[in-house]
């Protein structure tokens, strides 16, 4: 399993009442006074509540010119002397600060308005962090000179909460200057006195519904007031919610009305909080709890075209945006995602609330599905692309990969894999951090864009698999927040295990024999297939689906409770879409993972071990492991079984072939373009395999950037550039070529092959015996010259697939003399050789453009200028628009669609194009016709 680092992202929230948890003496500092600041861990988001070690202040200030400035030292965590706190025999942390400036190192002429903190344990990644109510950052104003008075309620400490009848509310509050101070409750006084600068009082609770409590200092001609708001919890209705709805949102036919359906078991009541009520409560909005006491519900009217936002505030005190939201916002790390990849996102309520929000956005225009009669690919013909958007495009979009769709047709994947795309902690992740499990991360785009992109793959033949995680949750999901216990999961959660039962525990481990966490697996499942019509899921850590204790020895034996908990799963998969995909990342007993693959699921299997030493040219390899044959899986269940040479979670075969590699006088592994031929000989072994294959982004291309660069997880170059390389384009295009071989021959469906030819040593054949085709797959996997022999089916011809050649054959066991590395591909048939580059993947013209079009040019071709046109003659009028493509198949140009007269046309391509070769399309009413555009 995955490391998981997440950056803290540090944001100013304007929040009443956001420093609840952090006291200051003096009550009211100036930027030149020396304080001691007093930190609750009990209060606030309860995040470091369990922890009794060290507690260190990540602190800094606002200015007047900056936020969050003078953060010495800048880094998130590691435990730094100066910002180390003091725990004192109540259980709080205390740091003194020797006068705000020098404390913070602030230039005399820049003013400082507030103490900006959050907590950590000093653990080297801050595992545990203190924060305000809702996870927002800690403020503390500092009071300028001169300034008009300030007030402040110290007690109670937070800015809205619950009360019952008779209960007693002891409130403490201060100003900054002497004055007459005055306390209300709804307007009525409590309490007033005179020339003062602290009023105490007891407010005994009656009556119903909200009262707002104010505290107001006057000094002369200048007042201040500060407030909280408590809430008479009237007695919550018992009915249960319509039938049919569902859990999460439920926005009626009309869109004038929302149903709100929320499982939090255990708890008194809970209020909707939201921009419909101004995120105050109100006995409007406290839901319903349903007969068996699992499912809270209301009803709320709602305007078609209107964006809302909401929360759930459980109890009075624990405020989460739903767990089962399909969009969120997030103050801390929305602000950092431009408009361009989500146009038009809705603003944060940060004046009304901290934490995650959830988005309402009744009426909005349904995506209309262009492509309606996709048939999946089989799962014995899939060649999956598992690949990470933001290491794989600059602008880590969705709308990147539509411009890109064509790499994929052009290399004969038929099935992209992508690594977690639903809301993750911070925005830079592998998504392995999940804060909630329905919502599209806004990182990656908008959710109109991410259908338009899986409604393209399934226009090009492509299916679209989501990986999804469902071992654990982040701390900011809400079904963690909603039962802790000392920064734990409390022993009565619902959904979670206090402490994870088997050795791979990540973030907060989900206990799936509990019906809520099934409910809100089941319910996130069908939400995926049928919102956005994917095609299946990997479920990544399934060994961690159990309830029995294990250790790392143990925990991958048999397990039936935990194949029951993954065979209902998958038939969940398959009620929501039959023939949907269902992957699993197991790894465990093989005697489980048949059981798996009889059900018609299918198994990751490691392969890159085998593959690598061979590679690398070591004899310690067996590429039988490549093959469901090897396990004895046959009929359909063969397809089960799913290997990889590489995958996010390996070391890249490349990188260890150059630092590691084998060699023997002037022949070396080492050595780039070897190690690329390399990759040739172990993928000619490898897609020629009949079965599922998966393959990890840029390897077709040879990416040799270490796992490890820039941290396991951290960012990696993204190397489009390879493809000017005529070592890595080879390597490209050979491996698009075996998977053109398979994908266009019926050989490689047959399961009439011996996978006992790939077991160890240098010198391996490969054997399938089809009625149309029979195939020879020859290799040297030694760093020295050696002799294979191809103990081919028969005598004859056989043809070399890769360059055309031939040879007779009069003796089917006679040694073929291969130089190191060398590899071929034989079959029985003459086949087409198979064409190098990009360009036959374009049409030079559909039958319709010529009745449309009398004339197409691009011109000067080649172009030196930097400035090209494209010139036509319609022969009718329509409309138009003209694409340019890379050898990528990345759209890099286009123009906007025109309306025009027969006629003729004359449109400057300005785009300043580097040097290579592209192609220029020209769309015409539909039809199409493509020409060569050279850049010298």
């Amino acid at each position: 399993m995955k490391k998981i680092i997440i950056t803290l992202l540090a944001a100013w929230c304007i929040v009443p009442r956001s420093n609840a948890q952090v006291t200051c003496s003096p009550v009211f500092p100036g930027p030149d006074d020396n304080v001691t600041i007093t930190f609750d861990p009990q209060a606030g988001d309860k995040g470091l509540a369990s922890w009794t070690g060290d507690i260190y202040a990540h602190t800094g200030v606002n200015t007047n010119l900056a936020n969050w400035k003078y953060v010495n030292p800048p880094e998130w965590g590691g435990a730094a002397p100066t910002r180390k706190m003091t725990r004192q025999a109540n259980g709080t942390y205390t740091i003194v600060i020797a006068t705000i400036r020098q404390f913070y190192a602030v230039p005399a002429a820049e003013k400082i308005l507030t103490m900006n903190f959050v907590f950590n344990n000093g653990t080297g990644s801050g595992s545990q962090s203190g924060r305000g109510e809702g996870g927002g950052d800690i403020f503390y104003d500092v009071v300028q000179a001169g300034a008009p008075v300030k007030t402040k309620i110290i007690s109670p400490s937070s800015s809205s909460f619950l009360s019952n009848a008779g209960a007693t509310i002891n409130v403490k509050a201060a100003a900054s200057q002497l004055s007459n101070l005055t306390m209300t409750d709804n307007g009525v006084a409590v309490s007033t006195l005179s020339n003062a600068t602290e009023l105490n009082a007891a407010i005994t609770v009656s009556g119903t519904g909200s009262h707002l409590v104010k505290f107001k200092a006057v000094n002369g001609a200048f007042s201040d007031s500060s407030s909280f708001t408590y809430v008479v919890v009237p007695t919550v209705q018992i009915a249960n919610p319509p039938v049919g709805a569902l859990l999460g949102s439920n926005i009626n036919a009309t869109s004038d009305s929302v149903t709100l359906l929320f499982q939090a078991p255990n708890k008194q009541n809970v209020y909707v909080l939201g921009s419909f009520n101004n995120y105050q409560i109100d006995d409007k909005y406290l839901m319903k709890k349903s007969v068996d006491g699992k499912t809270w519900w209301v009803k709320i009217g709602v305007t078609p075209g209107q964006v809302y936002t909401y929360q759930y505030l459980v109890d009075g005190s624990i405020r989460v945006a739903d767990p089962l939201s399909n969009l969120v916002l997030d103050s801390n790390n929305d602000k950092f995602i431009n408009s361009t990849t989500y146009p038009n996102l809705p603003p944060y309520p940060s004046t009304l609330t901290t934490g995650y929000t959830s988005v309402l956005q009744p009426g909005k225009a349904p995506y209309v599905w262009k492509t309606t009669n996709f048939v999946r690919p089989q799962k014995r013909d899939l060649v999956i692309y598992e690949l990470l958007t933001r290491d794989f495009v600059q602008k880590h979009d969705f709308q990147t990969l539509i411009d890109t769709i064509n790499y994929f047709k052009n290399l004969g994947v038929n099935a992209i894999e992508l690594m977690p795309v639903s809301e993750f902690e911070g925005n830079e992740s592998w998504g392995y951090n999940p804060a909630f499990h329905m919502a599209l991360d806004k990182y990656y785009g908008t959710q109109d864009k991410f259908k338009e992109f899986v409604d393209l793959c399934h226009s090009k033949g492509i299916a679209v698999i989501l990986d999804v995680v469902y071992n654990h949750v982040s701390g900011s999901n809400p079904i963690a927040k909603l039962y802790l216990d000392g920064g734990k999961p409390a022993s009565n959660s619902p959904f979670l295990n206090r402490d994870a039962p088997h050795p791979y525990s990540v973030d907060y481990d989900l206990n799936h024999t509990s019906e809520y966490t099934r409910n809100y697996v089941e319910r996130c499942i069908e939400y995926w297939i049928k919102e956005y019509q994917v095609d299946g899921y990997r479920f990544d850590l399934v060994k961690g689906f159990t309830q029995n204790q294990s250790t790392e020895a143990t925990a991958g034996n048999y397990d039936q409770s935990r194949v029951d908990i993954i065979k209902n799963y998958h038939q969940k998969v398959q009620a929501a879409s039959a023939g949907a995909y269902t992957i699993l990342e197991a790894f465990v007993a093989e005697s489980e993972e048949s059981v798996y693959a009889n059900e018609g699921m299918m198994v990751w299997a490691n392969a890159v071990s085998d593959y690598n030493e061979a590679t690398m040219g070591y004899t310690n390899n067996r590429l039988a492991w490549g093959a469901g044959l090897t396990r004895g899986w046959t009929g359909a269940k063969h397809d089960g079984h799913l290997p990889y040479m590489e995958s996010h979670d390996e070391e890249r075969l490349m990188f260890k072939n150059i630092s590691f590699g084998n060699a023997s006088g002037n022949y070396s592994t080492k050595d780039i373009p070897t190690a690329l031929k390399r990759i040739e000989l172990a993928s000619a072994f490898f897609y020629t395999i009949p079965g599922p294959r998966m393959l990890w982004q840029f390897g077709e291309l040879g990416y040799d950037f270490s796992i490890n660069f820039n941290g396991r997880v951290g960012n990696k170059p993204i190397k489009w550039d390879y493809f000017a390389d005529p070592n890595r384009k080879r390597l490209y295009d050979v491996t698009r070529n075996i998977i053109n071989l398979r994908n266009t021959n019926s050989a490689f469906k047959t399961l009439n092959y011996v996978s006992s030819d790939l077991n160890a040593g240098y010198s391996k054949a490969f054997h399938i015996q089809d009625a149309n085709l029979s195939v020879t797959v020859l290799g040297n996997f030694n760093v020295i010259a050696a002799p294979v022999t191809p103990v081919f089916q028969s005598t004859g011809k056989w043809y070399n697939y890769i360059t055309g050649d031939s040879i007779t054959v009069s003796d089917v066991n006679a040694a073929l003399n291969f130089l190191p590395g060398e590899y071929r591909i034989y079959t029985s048939k003459k086949l087409p050789v198979p064409p190098a580059g990009y360009f036959r993947y374009f049409t030079s013209s559909t039958p319709e453009f010529a009745a449309l079009v009398n004339e197409f040019i691009v011109y000067p071709n080649p172009s030196a200028s930097g400035k090209t046109y494209v010139g036509y003659n319609l022969s009718q009028g329509g409309e138009v628009a003209w694409e340019v493509f890379n050898l990528m198949g990345q759209k890099v140009a286009q123009s906007s669609k025109k309306n025009l007269l027969a006629g003729s046309y004359q449109d400057e391509l300005n785009s300043n194009l580097p040097t290579g070769t592209y192609m220029i399309r020209l769309n015409v009413n539909g039809a199409s016709a493509t020409k060569k555009l050279f850049v010298d």
